[in-house]
Order: structure tokens, then sequence, then C-alpha cells
């Protein structure tokens, strides 16, 4: 990504790509960005007639350059193998135009979807669903979809189960681009509407049986051509009538609203499910009724045929009283799943037990204990149980929630703040910063500046701030060249006793996302009782740093996702837009931002302690 040319007999050019890398494949539609820098440096004696401005194209599109010698522009592209062709040419003093220097980039663009041609009959061999194995069960609906050419009657068969079954051509649709949706301006890719797309349903009926059986589909064009072809993944239908039961084995699970999507449930090791599908490598597990989340196959253990479906009743809950948290039990007699829910603005824990049914005429309270209120439980269905949890206080500082033996505990953590902290509310925490990255680079600016570096960088400014004002601060690298996993950040964070975790980080694009209308500063969290610091932290950002605004979100990042404090992630400024880099490397600038992260942290703070 570098290249080197004479100007002169005196003077030598520099161009750098930096990103993006050689051979990369490159996520974008219709246009992306490339960056880099350049640079001249004398040699020999004399120094006249030196270069006095510079021009960067890259496919003969101008870049735009900055003073620290930065570059940054983009440029259309096209699906397959492109170069992107960049040129430095230097202009000398005497008006007369340099060598250029060429540094070619290779990289590949993946193609979209297309209309596939209507001149003849054409399969689009990447789009046919199911394109992994399914086990399914009577009711479940079976959908299946093909991209063929516009204008076909299309049908699907199941062997041995049901044949001739119909299909739909959907109207024409636009490609979607989650980065561009997320980071961008929300514009819609500029590709063609794809048309050619055919689907079709069937639902499982209790007679069905079919196992690793082939799913086939016609279609036949309005000349008579006909194709046939079969989907990649293959079916087999569960209706034995005896329930599967499984038994969770890892440390923590995560339970997800369809195979590889949203995270919605987080379960321990020992929790027992009903398996009632598979989709590839995850299983289905129904919680209630119309309720399911799945899970990874290698985190389930079946129990032998005949175990009794995960059911519990509560009879018990009760709370006791700690010097820093306080703690409440449900009394079940297995391990079932559950959800936990916050209320910020009201102050509650909701806690959902599947598969529990209340007989619940007992709740001790701890009397005294300041932070539980009144607890109140609920049967919603007859396969939920809800027990609602009353908080005494305005911030939720977090909880822990584990099974011991077959009971739920859920420890509640109390405010680390007294009175005395309206005034200096720093002295009574302890707070994790956590320089994002390291050992891995992070992202990169223009320059070359790595984000591992840069947030080591700001961390020792922010934890430097926070100490003065008498904070104790834990910091989970203490140089640029170490680091750990994300997950043992928040680990040595909970060892440590924090109240706060603070991640530091300097954003970047995706593929395909216009840098100058979309950069800034941003901050993101996860559960909402760490909303209210991250709101506070954007404030002070915003208002000490004059960088645009570009938002404020919830995201599911790993550093974010600790329960047991409220937890953000600061994107203070973006390393890879010229600009913003230049500023993110001056010293001035990264002491400017350490003080709005620290008085957005204090605002917090004091507001909690009202």
């Amino acid at each position: 990504g570098f290249g080197a040319e004479p100007l002169s007999a005196q003077y030598l050019s520099q161009l750098e790509v930096v990103y993006p890398r050689e051979g990369l494949i490159v996520t974008a539609t219709d246009s992306t960005f490339i960056f880099g820098n350049f640079d001249y440096r004398p040699f020999g004696a004399a120094t006249a007639n030196a270069p006095i401005k510079f021009s960067v194209t890259i496919n003969g599109l101008p870049a735009r350059l900055y003073p620290n010698k930065t570059y940054i522009a983009v440029v259309p592209v096209k699906p397959g193998p492109f170069t992107f062709h960049t040129v430095l040419r230097p202009i000398f003093a005497d008006s007369t135009a340099g060598d250029s220097t060429v540094v070619d980039r290779n990289v590949f663009i993946p193609y979209y979807l297309t209309t596939s041609p209507t001149d003849s009959l054409v399969v689009d061999s990447s789009y046919v669903f199911p394109n992994v194995d399914l086990e399914m069960m009577p009711g479940d609906i079976l959908g299946v979809a093909v991209k063929v050419s516009p204008g076909c009657t299309a049908r699907f068969s199941i062997d041995s189960v049901a044949a001739d079954l119909p299909m739909t051509e959907q109207p024409p649709r636009k490609s979607s681009y989650t980065g561009e949706a997320v980071f961008g301006q929300a514009r819609p890719p500029a590709t063609p509407l794809v048309r050619g797309i055919y689907t079709g349903v069937y639902v499982i009926r209790p007679q069905d049986m079919a196992t690793n059986t082939t799913i086939r589909f016609e279609i036949t064009d309005s000349t008579g051509r006909r194709v046939t072809m079969t989907a990649p993944g293959k079916i087999t239908i569960w209706n034995s009538g005896v329930p599967r039961v499984a038994s969770l084995t890892q440390e923590l699970t995560v339970a997800r609203t369809k195979p590889g999507r949203g995270y919605q449930l987080f379960l321990p090791a020992g929790v027992k499910l009903w398996i009632t599908g598979r989709e590839n490598n995850f299983y289905r597990a129904k919680l209630a009724e119309g309720e399911s989340v799945w899970v990874p196959m290698s985190s389930a253990s079946f129990m032998p045929a005949g175990t009794q479906l995960p059911q519990s009743l509560v009879e018990v809950a009760r709370t006791k009283s700690f010097e820093k948290f306080s703690s409440v039990t449900i009394f079940l007699s297995e391990r079932l799943p559950y959800k936990i829910e916050q209320e910020i603005k009201s102050q509650r824990l909701h806690v959902t037990v599947y598969g529990a049914t209340s007989d619940t005429d007992w709740i001790r309270h701890d009397f005294g204990d300041p932070l539980i209120g009144e607890i109140r439980w609920s049967q919603d269905g007859e396969e939920k149980y809800r027990l609602t949890i009353d908080l005494n206080q305005n911030q939720q500082w977090g909880y822990r929630a584990f099974y011991d033996e077959n009971n739920l505990v859920l420890e509640i953590k109390k405010s680390p703040l007294t009175k005395k902290s309206r005034k200096r509310p720093l002295r009574e925490v302890t707070i994790c910063v956590d320089p994002g990255h390291g050992p891995d680079l992070g992202a990169i600016g223009p320059s070359g500046f790595y984000e591992k570096d840069a947030n080591f960088l700001l961390a020792e400014a922010v934890a430097e701030k926070l100490a003065d004002k008498g904070a104790r601060v834990v910091l989970t690298r203490e140089n640029m060249a170490e680091g750990i996993v994300l997950t043992t950040r928040t680990k040595l964070a909970e060892a440590a006793g924090a109240d706060l975790f603070v991640s530091l980080h300097h954003n970047a694009l995706p593929d395909g996302v216009n840098p100058d209308k979309s950069r800034g500063s941003s901050v993101l969290y996860f559960h909402p009782q760490s909303y209210p610091l991250a709101q506070s932290i954007m404030r002070h950002l915003l208002r000490r740093l004059h960088l645009p605004n570009f938002g404020l979100f919830y995201q599911n990042l790993a550093v974010c996702r600790v329960t047991s404090m409220p937890s953000v992630l600061v994107e203070s400024a973006f390393l890879m837009h010229p600009l913003e880099e230049a500023l993110i490397r001056d010293p001035a600038f990264r002491k400017k931002n350490a003080a709005a992260i620290v008085a957005g942290i204090e605002e917090f703070l004091k507001a909690a302690a009202k």
C-alpha cells in the first residue's frame, strides 16, 4: 500500500493507501471510502523549487486533502474484483508538475442480488431456501423460497409428505444495507429493484412423517420451458409424541430470537429446556405458548427420553439485606429459564420464570432493608411466573442472577453514594476505565494511527482526572502493547468491585457509508440502567468537543452486556476521518475529551445521589 517516486532530482514523494487493505472483501454496494496519507522529503543539497501543492485522485476522482498530509475519498464501485487506482501528483513553485506516484489497491466487492434474465429461464442457485437442515413439529410453518426469472409459475413438493404446493412471486424489492441504516443517512443503496423471488408456505400436519427429506421445486415460464431443483436443506419432522428435554452445559448460554439473530436470554448451566425443533446447528426451545428461543446445539445435552418437561411450583420468595447488596431468592424445584427486565422510570425489576406456577402464599421481607420495596407476583398464563420488585433508589446500580442449587437468586446492588456524594460524588465510587482493543489493533486512521494506542492515551487522561477528583480507578490494561479478552475485562471490573464501567474507543464506519456525512461523537449502552450514564456523557461530549452529534446507541456489545454495574462505550471521535484523527492525536484535544467524559460521569453521579 506504499509507493515512492522521485519528484525531481531533489525530492522524493510517498503515497500510502491505509484502507482498504490489499485483497480485502469490501462489503459495499454502490460506493465506498478509501483513505491514506502522502508525503515528500528532500534529498541531496538544494531545496529550491519545492512542491507547493498536491493532488490525489482515485480512479480519476479527486480526494479531499488535509493539512496533516492525509486524504479521503468516496468513489463508486462495481461488484467483483475491483481496483482503486490512486495517484499522487505534485505541483512545484514554478507551476511545473512533477512525476506521479501510483498505488493500485485490489479488493473484491461482493455481488448484490439482481433480477435474473427474462429472455431465458435462469435459476439463481445462491437463493434457494431452506439452505440448512431443519427439524420441525406438527403445527410448525415451513417457508421456502427461490429466485428465478420473473413471470414464471413456481410449485414445490416435500418428498412423501406433500406435492404440487403453490408459490407466489413477490413484489419487486430493493436490497437493504444495515451499515447504511445504522451508521449512515439510511438511504437505500443505488441498486435496481429485484424481481423473480418466489415464496411458499406449508403447515406441518400431525400425520406428516419425514427423515432428512428433500424439498423440490418446479419452475415453468410463459413459453412452457421447465426447470427443477432441490433445496440444499432437508427436513425432518418430529412427531413421536415424546417431548425432548435438554440441559444447558455451558457456564452461560445466549438464547436468541432466531438462529444467529438477536440476544434474548442469558442462561446458566443446568437450566432445562423443552426442545421443539432444529435449524442447522441451533435448537429451538419452547418457553411458553407463543414464545421460543434458539440455543446452540453445542450448549445443550439431551436428557433421557421420558424426562418431565421443565416445571416447578413457586411457594416462597424472600429477601435478605447485606452491606453492599440485597438478595431476592425464588425457591424452585429445578432450574428453569428466566428473564430479568429493568424499568428505570418506576425503578423496578421484573423476574419472569418460564415453566413456573405460583403457589406463592409467602414472601418474606428483611424488614429495614433500605433497598427493597414491595414485592408482588403474577401468573401470566399457565407457564409464566412473574415477580415484580420495587426499588427504593432513583438509579439502579446493577444485579447478578444465578442459581444456588435449584433456587434462583437475584443480588441487587445498593447505591455506593451517600448524602455527602452530592458535592463530590467521585470520592465514593470505583470506576473501571477500559482502553478498548489491545493487543488487537482496532481501527486505523489515515496517518496510520492505531485505535488501541489512541484509546490507551485517552484512558490515561481520563483515569488521571478521575483520580484527581477522588475516584478509585481500575484500568483493564496498563500499557499500549498488552490487553485481555472482552469477557475478562468486565470480570476484572467485577473482581475490583467497580461501580461503573466506561470503555473508551475511537470510531470507524463500515464499508459503503459516506464519512463526510457520518462522523462525530457517540455513546453506546445496552441495559436500561446504563442509559442515564450514556446520556450524561454524550451531553458533555457535544458541549465541549463541538463535533457532530453522531447519536446515542443501544447496542449489543460484550462490555455493555454486564449486568452488575452501569456500563457504556464511548466513541468520542472518528479515527478514520482525517479531521478527527488529527484532533485525536492532539494532546490538547485529548485533555478536553477526557474532561468531557469525566464531567459526564460526575453529572450522572450527582443526579443519582439526589
